[in-house]
């Protein structure tokens, strides 16, 4: 097998090992993604040699793990993670194994892996070692477990999510046993810590196709049995999806690929409008995986802003009149900028994202009255969202003190009031966003208070 050029370049750290006696090869996803052609992310490396014979060899390292046979071997400041060949005792907590026992066999240490495809290693030469039929399994498109697979899944229930996840990634079958043994042990899930999941999630969500992990996710079961609660409308089967016209997970064989630096947040919304999530069930979610405060309550805001949308489409749809009447496009627009307002423009820009790249069903059958309209729905709201001359406070003409100085009054309660009024106004179109007319409308709008007889 010809290497890839990043394996090339940790040829040193093999050759160095085997000038001094001990056996060396390439290990894990290298030599997997490698074989399929695919771009590597790590080298990985394994070695006959124990913790303290690598450490004498390289000065140049990092202990990483000597516990577990880790060395970080450090060649022209890239790290290559180093680790002595192993068996492994009797597992904790279906996640840890008790001890490790430093072996010499290159098959004994690839037994103790996960899946065939990735209980291969290379040598310097090139040479493939694939004692468990990887290779062919790939070939075969098939993901199957190392041995037998029920010791693999009990050993660490982890293994099952990743199974999802790379036969997602990959597109594979999973071999009817693995499967059924994956089924069978689903319970032990709640052994795994929620961080632990929620990582391998968020692989499956910026992974190539998305969709495909999902599914096979949903009719794992797994997700039933995480150790926290997770939303009902993601673990059970049923979809409820308010985006009628939009297509399911389900139904689509296409991927929500897109061009971003967040690809897995917006991969979540999509699984999240797909499913019917409330902000709530958002909320309940991304707290249960563990994910960072920022990203819960992105997702909670964009899940509450697609709830207030589907009303107002919804509203807008069932009336007698066309959809293509222009008061009734003012009602939406009005709708639609106040949504806005009161989420936040980037929190808007994701779900109008989500929505103009949400595959459709087929509007062509007679079922949707609207066809028409949902199609060119997204152009309409971008349109709208485009045309807005102010979106937030800090893009208003005028500050509070400009509003105090022009009133001569002091701060207090009413003027977060009065700027939320001017900057719904500019905001809506109705007026300039320019110091001027904006003063001259709190001006107009502070005489009507007084008229009224409100005190501040």
């Amino acid at each position: 097998m010809k290497l890839a050029q990043e394996m090339t370049r940790a040829l040193p750290v093999i050759e160095t090992l085997q000038a001094h006696g001990y056996e060396a090869v390439f290990v894990g996803g290298c030599v997997r993604d490698t074989y399929m052609g695919r771009p590597i992310k790590d080298v990985d490396l394994a070695t006959s040699a124990t913790p303290e014979q690598v450490i004498a060899l390289f000065p140049n390292h990092i202990p990483t793990g000597l516990k577990h046979g880790t060395v970080t071997v450090l060649m022209v400041d890239t790290p290559y993670e180093v680790t002595t060949y192993r068996t492994e005792s009797e597992y904790e907590q279906f996640r840890r194994p008790q001890a490790v026992q430093f072996v010499t066999s290159l098959e004994a240490d690839l037994l103790r892996r996960d899946f065939t495809m990735n209980a291969m290693a290379v040598r310097a030469d090139g040479t493939l070692v694939d004692p468990y039929g990887g290779a062919k399994d790939i070939d075969s498109g098939i993901l199957r477990c190392v041995g037998d697979a029920d010791a693999r899944f009990q050993e660490d229930a982890l293994r099952m999510v990743r199974a999802v996840r790379f036969a997602g990634e990959f597109r594979l079958r999973i071999a009817l046993g693995t499967w059924r043994a994956l089924r069978r042990h689903a319970p032990l899930l709640r052994h795994v810590a929620m961080e632990r999941i929620g990582a391998e999630a968020d692989k499956m969500m910026s992974g190539s196709h998305p969709r495909r992990a999902v599914v096979l996710f949903a009719r794992s079961g797994l997700l039933a049995h995480a150790k926290e609660p997770l939303p009902l409308r993601l673990t059970t089967a049923e979809t409820s999806n308010p985006y009628v016209p939009f297509v399911s997970f389900e139904e689509t064989h296409d991927e929500f690929t897109i061009d971003s630096d967040k690809p897995s947040d917006l991969n979540w919304l999509r699984i999240g409008l797909v499913r019917g999530l409330s902000s709530a069930d958002a909320e309940q979610l991304f707290e249960a995986l563990k994910y960072a405060n920022s990203r819960r309550t992105n997702f909670s805001l964009t899940m509450s802003l697609a709830e207030r949308m589907n009303v107002c489409i919804r509203r807008f749809t069932s009336g007698e009149e066309s959809v293509y009447d222009a008061d009734r496009l003012q009602y939406l627009k009005h709708d639609w900028v106040d949504a806005v307002l009161s989420h936040g423009a980037p929190i808007a820009d994701n779900w109008l994202f989500a929505l103009e790249h949400f595959p459709l069903a087929n509007l062509d059958n007679g079922t949707y009255a609207d066809a028409d309209f949902y199609r060119m729905l997204p152009a309409l709201l971008r349109g709208f969202r485009e045309g807005m001359a102010v979106t937030d406070m800090r893009g208003l003409a005028v500050s509070g003190g400009d509003v105090m100085r022009h009133l001569s009054q002091p701060s207090g309660p009413w003027l977060g009031e009065l700027l939320k009024k001017l900057l719904s106004e500019a905001a809506h179109g109705r007026v300039d966003n320019v110091p001027e007319t904006l003063l001259q409308l709190a001006e107009a709008l502070e005489s009507q208070r007084e008229s009224r007889g409100e005190t501040r």
